[in-house]
């Protein structure tokens, strides 16, 4: 008898012990934030509004992140008349995949983590205004920047205008300063007669 209330202790002991593992404590888990997004390239293409045959394309490049080698900054450069009003877009590449990949889709698809600024230097301060036209779906919605309005004055001047693409997840609020740096390119920006 002895032997069978040994052997039932250890089957209830070693019963209790298997039920004890099986149970977990619940864990609430955050689904994690999205990194920043690779590019080598961006691009801006502007189009007249009063002459769609007034399009520019401009792109700034960097294919060898790693700065081993200057960017290549050739085709940075934007010619806009003045008196005009243009619609710009701006546009992400990583040209190290073949074939290239657009991450443009990816960032809009993320739009409420990410800003895209505009600064200027030079002469064009004042003769040059840029207005975000897309907005995100946060409550109010925020601008994302990469569908905006570029309205020349009279003025024909030079300057360097500034592209900064902010990511800011869990964070974007409508200023520059929350988050960190996805890209951050330059292109001179020529207004002319």
């Amino acid at each position: 008898m002895k032997k069978i209330t040994n052997w039932l202790l250890c089957i209830a002991a070693i019963s209790t012990l298997m039920l004890g593992a099986c149970k977990k404590e619940e864990i609430a888990v955050a689904p994690p934030v999205p990194g920043n997004e690779f590019m080598t390239t961006v691009k801006v293409r502007l189009q007249s509004t009063t002459n769609p045959n007034d399009t520019i394309w401009a792109a700034w490049r960097d294919l060898t992140p790693d700065d081993t080698n200057p960017p290549d900054t050739s085709m940075a450069v934007i010619n806009i008349k003045k008196n005009t009003t243009y619609t710009a877009t701006v546009h992400f590449y990583d040209e190290t995949k073949t074939p290239v990949v657009d991450i443009t889709p990816e960032i809009q698809e993320r739009a409420n983590y990410h800003t895209y600024w505009f600064f200027q230097t030079g002469g064009i301060i004042g003769h040059l205004t840029t207005t975000a036209t897309d907005h995100d779906t946060n409550s109010p919605p925020i601008f994302i920047g990469l569908a905006n309005n570029f309205v020349t004055d009279g003025t024909v001047c030079s300057g360097r205008l500034e592209g900064v693409l902010r990511h800011q997840p869990n964070s974007k609020n409508g200023t520059f300063a929350p988050g960190s740096t996805d890209s951050d390119v330059f292109f001179t920006l020529n207004i002319i007669p």
